[in-house]
């Protein structure tokens, strides 16, 4: 594609209002991104989602005003994200968008990929934008839901401008950290919940020299409000990361989460600061079980990436700390993992990743069992409508996972991922994990395939996907079998 077409289509998407955000779920999409970070075209964090696209077009940008020197294959993925960039951020017009989906046994462990949640969904939506504002409503009708929801606003979010500020309320899922099949602290694995957000529009250094070293960084703070239906009920979910780029190969994530307040807990503006200071464990100047703040996690990841054998390859690790100790986190869940990307025969964009996740406390040293996602106070733990807010596989499990995705220059993709491992591996039963109360011992493998239904989406995106589990009992001695599937069509 000519230069020119390239800036038009940037033109299409202006940079200096409350834009739209590319929410967790499009695996290709975050592949192609990441492409591009790697390659020095994108030079702020990525693994903070949703991801402003207002950021992203920014740093593209300047990419082709520059006339940046990029390999070919390289140059196609920025083409594939300058069109979903003008697509998504064309101002003052209404843009209507619907999904429908059939699932048989929906998976029990949710990677980052958007797979259906129930047995059926059907969605319809609309978007708009001005120079202020940005507006995303959304409504799906579910059958047989799992939490008794069949109508849900999830994936909504309006959004007005601050300068480089946006302040919205939301119900999309977030994803924070640089793992492909798992997030420690925040994943899309439960439903998304309902939360004021705040966070940046581009992600420009700091220009002070004191604070300059720490490069491209960006921030979102949330409050949100837990469901109801729980050992506490209306529980408030507070959430706040921090992520930045010092050096182009290197990117670093501080995120903290806690829940407080709550049906007969202590709601107050001292409260909260405590509990945002880290007083809040029992025997902390004063602290008792009647005046706790909260229920916290707080940990960092990274991701490094250079090349090898002219190969973009990344190293990344994720440690979430369950505890508190000294005034930092303690306790640590442990994810850890390797990726490389590349291209072949000049149409195939692809990405391979191994992963290990270990969610027990202490899990490099100990292995603290029923500690993970649990509270004393909080019993229904860090857990939201039947599944945990973290890692899909629950606490105390070990997973192993290596995935790969396949994108076509010619709008198809394909992901493969194969998973390994125990769950719930404590010895005593757990009645909160909501995957099983005693071990089990899993193994599956999962093909999904995704394409444009006539020219560039013309009619839209289906999504077809296959999977097979094999699941052992060793406290039973018994094992079982399944196989599970969906199609999901989507207008875009």
């Amino acid at each position: 594609m000519p230069r020119h077409i390239l800036y038009l289509l940037l033109l299409l998407a202006p940079c200096a209002y409350a834009g739209p955000v590319a929410a967790p779920g499009d695996i290709a999409l975050r592949h192609d991104i990441q492409v591009l970070a790697d390659y020095g075209v994108i030079s702020g964090p990525v693994t903070t989602w949703p991801l402003s696209w207002d950021a992203l077009a920014a740093d593209l940008q300047l990419a082709v005003d520059s006339d940046m020197v990029l390999p070919n294959a390289v140059r196609r993925t920025m083409q594939r994200v300058i069109r979903r960039a003008s697509r998504e951020m064309s101002l003052n017009n209404l843009q209507l968008h619907g999904r429908a989906s059939g699932m048989a046994e929906p998976m029990a462990i949710r990677g980052y990929s958007y797979t259906p949640r129930e047995d059926g969904e059907a969605s319809a939506g609309l978007s708009w934008r001005s120079d202020r504002f940005s507006v995303d409503l959304n409504a799906t009708a579910v059958t047989d839901p799992a939490d008794g929801q069949e109508l849900r606003a999830d994936g909504s979010r309006l959004a007005v401008d601050m300068g480089n500020v946006t302040v919205g309320i939301s119900t999309m899922d977030r994803w924070w950290g640089p793992g492909w099949d798992g997030s420690l602290i925040l994943s899309n694995n439960a439903r998304p919940m309902p939360a004021v957000t705040v966070g940046r529009n581009r992600t420009h250094p700091f220009e002070t020299k004191w604070l300059s070293w720490l490069g491209p960084w960006d921030i979102e703070v949330m409050m949100g409000q837990m469901e109801e239906e729980r050992e506490v009920p209306d529980t408030l979910f507070f959430g706040m990361r921090f992520a930045f780029r010092p050096i182009p190969s290197l990117e670093i994530g501080l995120s903290r989460t806690a829940q407080w307040c709550g049906d007969d807990r202590p709601c107050d503006f001292d409260t909260f600061w405590d509990l945002f200071l880290g007083r809040d464990n029992v025997g902390d100047a004063g602290t008792t079980n009647e005046n706790e703040p909260g229920n916290q996690l707080a940990g960092f990841d990274a991701r490094w990436s250079n090349t090898w054998f002219r190969q973009p390859s990344a190293f990344y690790a994720q440690m979430i700390g369950e505890d508190e100790a000294g005034g930092f986190p303690s306790r640590y869940l442990v994810l850890a993992g390797f990726e490389t990307s590349g291209f072949f025969r000049n149409r195939w964009s692809y990405r391979w990743y191994a992963e290990l996740a270990g969610t027990s406390c202490d899990y490099i040293s100990d292995d603290r069992f029923n500690c993970a996602y649990n509270h004393g106070i909080y019993k229904t733990g860090y857990r939201y409508r039947g599944r945990v807010v973290g890692h899909a596989a629950e606490n105390d499990s070990q997973i192993v996972s290596t995935g790969l995705v396949l994108v076509s220059e010619l709008d198809k993709q394909w992901e493969f991922l194969l998973r390994t491992g125990d769950l719930n591996r404590g010895g005593e039963p757990d009645e909160y994990n909501t995957l099983t109360p005693t071990k089990l011992e899993i193994r599956s493998v999962d093909l999904t395939h995704r394409r444009a239904l006539g020219e560039n989406g013309q009619y839209g995106w289906i999504d077809i996907g296959l999977g097979y589990a094999s699941i052992d009992d060793p406290v039973n001695a018994d094992s079982d079998s399944e196989m599970r599937g969906f199609i999901t069509w989507r207008s875009q």
